[in-house]
């Protein structure tokens, strides 16, 4: 947490497809507490991968919206930043 009560956060994870490609993802962010619990993020990701399938997301930024609630339900979307 930052003064004026904001988050600042970074991540990275990998996501993997049914057929068992896999793409690196790593992010920033920044966000805050919601009054009826959860946290409201706004980002940038950028993504990396070897598969053939999923090379277009090479080199692509996306800016995202991720809302969680009170239970740790999340919903997140993400848009190719062009």
């Amino acid at each position: 947490m930052r003064s004026g009560g904001f988050l600042c956060g970074e991540g990275q994870g990998v996501a993997l497809t049914k057929d068992g490609d896999s793409v690196v993802w790593v992010g920033q962010g920044a966000g805050h507490f919601k009054a009826g619990g959860g946290v409201s993020w706004r980002g940038a990701v950028h993504y990396e991968t070897s598969s053939p399938k999923l090379a277009r997301l090479n080199g692509i930024a996306a800016v995202f919206e991720h809302e969680t609630d009170a239970s740790e339900n999340c919903d997140t979307k993400a848009w190719e930043w062009k």
